[in-house]
């Protein structure tokens, strides 16, 4: 039997709608019904239906950092090759990015597809002409760094994370344009096809934090790992990028996993979070 939304959640769906009806953007449209949608760790996203069709809301919590015109920039191109949701509104004044809703999607099911479906679409949005700043591993982490209080043995754990990315920082960079999020809340399959969604992170880097991102988040084993990468440098049709990218894994596993951890670190509430990247990041 469905169960009736508790105040709080009657409370938010409210003033979601309030807003909604604030943003130029439906003023001939009004919304008819919003919903939530999973909740992200630090982005609360909503279904807005209404009579000309359906969106999808993201609301961005207060005081962000994050360069959202940067955001729209990937959002836009990946969009343009059908990687993405197209974005249709981006406010600042309210901190929401509107963009169109992926009717019946899920996430991305890696147990019956393994990854080489979602290769082919990361591939593509890899090679983006997209221009950011590129990626410095080591004042990327000095930087969250500053916003954590940490313990004695998360200072020695920092200080070899800085030593990987010091050794990254030391190969040749495959530059491209990368999502630096992709777990499975960010993958939707819908309609026989990968969406990525949630460009909050991208922005130029070497290719290889991507890849172990997908390592980590799906859990790879030394042969899918090396699988992954083996159809990874056959898709970019690069004979030489495999030995590259088997040498910079590890590190960049080690980096990948040291941003999620100093970001939950930094996070209210997120101590068993931060807990459990930091047992990860050890036995890195």
């Amino acid at each position: 039997m469905a169960q009736s939304l508790s105040a709080a959640a009657r409370g938010e769906i409210e003033h979601v709608t309030r807003l909604c009806q604030r943003l130029d953007f439906f003023i001939n449209c009004p919304p008819l019904t919003v919903r939530a949608l999973s909740h992200g760790d630090s982005n609360q996203s909503y279904h807005v239906h209404t009579a000309q069709g359906d969106y999808v809301l993201r609301c961005y919590p207060e005081g962000s950092a994050v360069c959202r015109q940067q955001e729209l920039r990937c959002q836009h191109a990946a969009a343009a090759k059908g990687l993405a949701p197209a974005p249709l509104c981006l406010n600042n004044h309210f901190q929401v990015l509107l963009t169109d809703y992926i009717a019946d999607g899920c996430q991305y099911p890696y147990a019956t597809l393994g990854l080489l479906p979602l290769l082919e679409k990361l591939v593509p949005f890899h090679q983006l002409a997209v221009q950011t700043p590129l990626l410095d591993y080591s004042g990327y982490l000095q930087q969250q760094w500053q916003d954590v209080v940490a313990s004695d043995a998360a200072h020695a754990l920092f200080r070899r994370v800085l030593t990987s990315a010091a050794a990254l920082a030391q190969h040749p960079v495959d530059e491209v344009l990368c999502h630096l999020d992709l777990h499975s809340g960010n993958l939707l399959w819908a309609a026989n096809r990968v969406w990525l969604l949630d460009f909050e992170y991208s922005q130029r880097a070497d290719s290889s934090l991507d890849l172990a991102a997908l390592c980590i988040h799906f859990n790879l084993n030394q042969t899918q790992q090396n699988q992954l990468l083996q159809q990874y440098a056959q898709l970019r049709q690069r004979n030489d990028l495999l030995a590259q990218l088997q040498l910079k894994i590890t590190d960049a596993k080690t980096v990948y996993a040291a941003f999620c951890w100093l970001w939950y670190l930094a996070q209210p509430g997120c101590q068993a979070q931060a807990a459990l990247w930091q047992q990860r990041l050890a036995q890195l």
